[in-house]
């Protein structure tokens, strides 16, 4: 029976570009050695106990469940999800073999991508509060999880909890409740990122075409510079245009395009900016893009780092934050935001320090 599995990859995103490369799986805990004799929990909890002395019991059975999940419980065929820390979408993938250890000793498991690039707003919030769970590796069983990322995996839409009697003929595991399993639905969950995607659902909402344009340039304009945006309609590459001084005609002179909605933004788009920057005697040119960019653009990101910016929703959301309380108070009316004190949780669900 297929099963769904979260896999993280580094508590920054340190193993995801490596696994999309070499397509493995890198979970880290700091280990060296080869465990793949060692076939349960509590062999593993043993093991962690001599490797890591100093580290809590509960620390010692917590990341024990988590390898006994990736090396013993999980199977070839089993549905992986991973949400990327470095491109901020959600990426789907199969275990395409069992576990197996890396030059240094680490665990691996090699990986059939999917789908690298999902927006995160492609999975309704119950599921993201599963894949927001505080585990590095667990099982995500509930609310018909697994029906429900196969029909993202077909459509690029979730259906929802209920909605799915017969679209796939995918044997479908029922939940598992035992020792040997860690259902993330349990877990404490990411609070943080619960709320950015939250916001990210309100700005997808509410500034929709013209409107993300004046969104941007609200933006810009709370970091200080004088915009002028294009009036709706075809506008030859340019949204907005922004510069310093009282005038605008200061440097640094920015040059905008803005890309709502699920566009994603591909070479010939990125090389219309280079042309506009050049065509309006720009310092900079910035291109907003809602639905992401092409992996092409992304890998131009160093190239062009002193000449173009690339703002996906991640970027768009960190600047619109940064200058909150600076925005105009219609922007500020139709996105409420409050700030909120948190306990900060580490890897394990733990209070931090």
């Amino acid at each position: 029976m297929t099963r769904l599995w979260l896999v993280r990859l580094g508590k920054n995103g340190e193993f995801e570009a490596t696994a999309l490369q070499d397509n493995m799986l890198r979970i880290g805990f700091g280990l060296a050695d080869d465990i793949s004799h060692l076939k349960d929990r509590e062999a593993l909890i043993e093991k962690m106990a001599e490797l890591f002395p100093n580290d809590k019991p509960n620390r010692h059975r917590n990341f024990a469940a988590q390898l006994n999940q990736f090396i013993n419980v999980a199977e070839t065929g089993d549905l992986v999800v991973t949400p990327f820390k470095t491109t901020g979408t959600v990426g789907i993938g199969r275990f395409a073999g069992p576990y197996t250890t890396g030059p240094g000793g680490e665990p691996l498991r090699p990986v059939q991508w999917l789908k690298t690039d999902l927006p995160r707003d492609s999975f309704k919030q119950d599921l993201l509060y599963s894949f927001g769970a505080f585990m590095t590796v667990c099982e995500i069983s509930r609310n018909d999880a697994l029906r429900r990322v196969q029909a993202v995996l077909e459509t690029g839409r979730d259906p929802g909890d209920g909605a799915l009697p017969s679209l796939t003929k995918s044997p479908v595991a029922k939940p598992v409740v035992n020792e040997e399993t860690t259902e993330a639905a349990d877990q404490p969950i990411n609070l943080e990122q619960l709320a950015r995607d939250q916001i990210e659902r309100r700005i997808a909402s509410v500034f929709t075409g013209h409107d993300f344009t004046r969104l941007v340039a609200a933006i810009l304009s709370a970091q200080g510079y004088q915009t002028r945006v294009s009036p709706p309609g075809a506008d030859s590459g340019v949204d907005i245009v922004a510069g310093n001084g009282l005038l605008g005609l200061d440097g640094p002179r920015v040059v905008a395009q803005v890309k709502s909605g699920g566009v994603t933004v591909d070479q010939p788009t990125l090389q219309g900016l280079i042309g506009s920057i050049q065509d309006t005697h720009a310092d900079h040119g910035l291109i907003v893009s809602w639905g992401g960019f092409t992996s092409a653009v992304r890998r131009r990101t160093n190239e062009l780092f002193f000449r173009v910016r690339l703002w996906g929703r991640d970027e768009l959301v960190n600047n619109l934050l940064a200058v909150y309380d600076r925005l105009p108070e219609d922007i500020r009316a139709e996105l409420p935001l409050r700030r909120t004190w948190t306990l900060v949780l580490d890897d394990d669900g733990e209070v931090d320090g």
